[in-house]
């Protein structure tokens, strides 16, 4: 688990430097522009009671080049005792499972983190846009709340977005879906000083996750400076 979650930062560094790289073969364009908003929502995930469709709402960051850019954004699929469930061992120091058992647990929310470098290629007042990246998902409101099962419930992911962005003025309305990939099995280790080690390992929520959102964006002016002439 802690592999994935390092990795999740240098992955997102890498989608901000492709951005930044892709806006710059753009001279001139004029466009490089902020933009925050909000959106809200249904997400439908699994659990091993079947799937389940929850309200989720949530903010996002815009930084838009005059094709491509860079959405990050986070939102909380809001549900209610979600069950789940991952298997714990008790581990001597000859490496020998000397225990193991089913621990029942449960969750109330699902949080999501995505950044996406994401393109828009088409202009107009109705624009298309698509885009790939990289994320985190994690449980809150667990039970037990412990360090086991808050690792078990949090997961890296890739994603696909696509949607449709409509232009008024400084505002801007859209409508998007989000599909993220299936969990890998999470392991997260708890060693003792005389060798022996306990292990969890097992997932909260399975399968990939589908998101629809609509919201608002509002555009807050130019993301970078520009040269000006004159002087005081």
């Amino acid at each position: 688990m802690r592999k994935v979650t390092l990795s999740i930062p240098v992955a997102v560094l890498a989608l901000c430097l492709g951005a930044a790289q892709l806006t710059a073969q753009q001279p001139g364009s004029g466009n490089f522009q902020w933009y925050i908003g909000g959106q809200g929502g249904v997400i439908n995930f699994g659990t091993i009671a079947g799937r389940k469709t929850v309200p989720v709402g949530g903010a996002q960051l815009l930084v838009m080049g005059k094709r491509t850019g860079l959405l990050v954004s986070v939102e909380e699929g809001f549900g209610s005792n979600e069950p789940g469930a991952y298997t714990l061992q008790a581990i001597n120091a000859q490496d020998t499972v000397v225990a193991q058992q089913g621990v029942a647990a449960s969750f109330t929310d699902l949080r999501k983190y995505s950044a996406m470098l994401i393109a828009m290629p088409i202009r107009g007042p109705i624009t298309p846009f698509f885009g790939i990246g990289v994320g985190i998902l994690q449980t809150s409101g667990n039970t037990p709340d412990d360090d086991f099962t808050k690792s078990i419930g949090s997961s890296g992911f890739g994603s696909f977005v696509g949607g449709l962005n409509f232009q008024v003025s400084r505002f801007s309305a859209f409508g998007q879906y989000q599909i993220t990939t299936a969990p890998h099995e999470q392991v997260f280790t708890q060693r003792s000083s005389d060798g022996s080690r306990t292990v969890a390992f097992g997932n909260l929520f399975t399968g990939p996750t589908h998101t629809f959102t609509a919201g608002l964006r509002f555009g807050l002016g130019n993301a970078r400076e520009r040269a000006t002439s004159g002087g005081y």
